[in-house]
């Protein structure tokens, strides 16, 4: 059932995406690439070695809010 979902998923994407011109189908591209860098950049060991320099793991938020605050920008 899941696998069929995403199939499904996939099928609907590939239709809007042939139907976008070559441009858009560039920025679709360089979206999913983004998509994909975030999601590594959460799992990024850098930032376990950082956070145990200081004898404690820290996660590329908590850093942030150290470096930035907690507050938006």
């Amino acid at each position: 059932m899941m696998q069929q979902h995403a199939d499904d998923t996939a099928e609907i994407l590939l239709k809007k995406i042939r139907d976008l011109p070559q441009d858009r189908v560039q920025e679709v591209i360089n979206f999913v690439d983004f998509l994909r860098s975030r999601s590594q950049q959460d799992n990024d060991p850098i930032l376990d070695v950082a956070g145990c320099l200081s004898g404690k793991s820290l996660s590329g938020h908590e850093i942030e809010e150290a470096l930035y605050g907690s507050e938006p920008a």
